[in-house]
């Protein structure tokens, strides 16, 4: 059964479903033979209502008749869902309201909604803008301006790796955008309106909602700049923006990361081991090469666990016999990190490969990973390995399902939550494969599980680090 998604203002409703998108002025008007009529433009010479600005109300006079709110409604959606093509009953249909209505409301939305759905979910406009739009990922905090016909609503939205969160919201019943510009007194109330919602608070970004006119983006700019800092950026969300798609999230279902061929890491080592020690006696290479086999085999162990454990039998575990010393040679210093560097798009997730580093492009065994190393062929690596999840499995599911991996691997450390790491907060921990060290930092956005690992040698993370972290930063999840 179908899905469908409404986005609903005073001035306009923006609708999609499984095949194509409709969107309209949510006006009612009595047609020739009494039934109400959708889609009629909010300002002609005859007497047309906006059923989205009426909910307070009960009824709307449109003379001779005074028809309910509800039935308005149930028109709107009607026709909507009929220039949709969806056949009613639908499956669900997510309402994304403006964000300052309460119960009583969505209560007259609901009740109209379900006599075209088995299910009827709500959302705030708000964060909804937050959610789909990229530029706020690295947001602290997003200014969200919804306008209406007559009012302005301003939002505080901040992301977290709980998802997007409506922090305070302020309503300003006596501001319309079309006030902007014509007014000192227009522009002096959306300032106080920004500053009494953020009351000290830093914001990065403001979004406005709906609102194409330059000349009127321009005044919210300066107004943003004004009460949120010169950098603040202005994002303006047109309502097309804020439907999304439907689209069913595979269940989480973990899958082992794929190996590498071992021959990435062996190659650059035994050849560097050859050129500085070309003395020492063969059987210390020998001895060397089997060293590293071992740390290889941990190293895809590792690879299985940051998504979710597999049926796979593990590496061998190393001999018992007295200990291989392995000699490592001095390592190269990491290339510069201050470059932005080319930027990579690998099924959902969009980074950016440092300078001085090569991307191994995903085969069609491993399109979950990548993996990047340094050119000089210094013993680092950083892998990023993507898997969707089904919307009810978030980070709570992932953090429980880690742990439950961690018991029966002595070779990862307790899980850490909560930890910031690129300016992202999200689950971290050790993973010590023999020979090497992998830090893992677990990120969850728009669906997608995303594992970061940072694999090094020996006591050298302080100098990988800052390339390890600005290499985070990077990474998108593309909603």
């Amino acid at each position: 059964m179908s899905t469908v998604d409404l986005v609903l203002t005073d001035t306009r409703v923006w609708a999609r479903g499984p095949a194509t998108h409709w969107d309209a002025p949510p006006s009612v008007v009595l047609g020739s033979n009494g039934n109400l009529v959708v889609g009629e433009s909010l300002n002609p010479p005859t007497q047309v209502s906006s059923a989205v600005q009426f909910v307070p109300a009960e009824r709307i006079a449109l003379l001779p008749r005074v028809p309910a709110v509800s039935e308005a409604l149930t028109a709107v959606f009607g026709t909507a869902l009929e220039n949709l093509g969806v056949a009613v009953p639908c499956e669900r249909i997510t309402l994304v309201c403006p964000t300052q209505w309460g119960g009583p409301r969505r209560a007259v939305l609901d009740a109209a909604a379900r006599r075209f759905a088995h299910d009827v979910a709500f959302e705030d406009m708000a964060a909804r803008a937050v959610a789909t739009d990229e530029g706020t990922a690295r947001s602290r905090r997003t200014v969200v301006l919804e306008f209406g016909a007559i009012t302005t609503t301003a939002t505080a939205v901040t992301r977290s790796h709980l998802g997007v969160h409506v922090e305070a919201c302020e309503y300003e019943p006596n501001l319309a955008v079309a006030d902007l510009g014509i007014e000192q007194r227009a522009f002096d109330m959306l300032t106080a309106l920004i500053t009494r919602l953020l009351d000290g608070r830093p914001a990065d970004v403001v979004q406005a909602v709906g609102v194409s006119d330059p000349a009127k983006l321009d005044l919210i700019g300066a107004a943003a700049q004004q009460t949120c800092g010169p950098d603040a950026e202005l994002r303006p969300i047109s309502g097309a923006e804020l439907v999304r798609g439907t689209q069913q999230e595979p269940e989480y279902r973990p899958e082992a990361a794929p190996a590498l061929p071992a021959n990435e890491w062996l190659q650059p080592l035994r050849e560097r081991a050859a050129a500085q020690a070309p003395d020492r006696p063969i059987a210390k290479y020998v001895l060397a090469g089997v060293a590293v086999v071992a740390v290889v085999a941990a190293v895809v162990v590792g690879g299985v666990v940051v998504s979710g454990g597999s049926d796979e039998a593990p590496a061998a575990a190393p001999s018992s016999t007295a200990p291989i010393t392995l000699s490592v040679p001095p390592i190269p210093s990491l290339p510069p990190t201050d470059s932005p560097g080319p930027q990579e798009t690998v099924g959902r997730i969009r980074f950016k490969v440092p300078d001085g580093w090569r991307l191994t492009p995903p085969s069609g065994q491993n399109g979950g990973r990548v993996d990047l190393s340094p050119q000089d062929g210094a013993r680092y690596r950083m892998t990023l390995v993507q898997t969707p999840v089904a919307p009810d499995a978030g980070y709570e599911q992932i953090a429980a399902n880690l742990e439950a991996q961690m018991k029966q691997k002595p070779s990862m450390s307790d899980l850490r939550r909560d930890v910031v790491f690129g300016g992202r907060s999200g689950l971290a921990y050790l993973e010590r494969p023999e020979g090497s060290t992998v830090q893992w930092h677990v990120l969850v956005e728009h669906g997608i599980q995303v594992s970061i690992g940072c694999q090094y040698v020996g006591n050298t993370w302080n100098g990988f680090e800052p390339t390890c972290e600005n290499f985070t930063s990077s990474v998108h999840v593309v909603p």
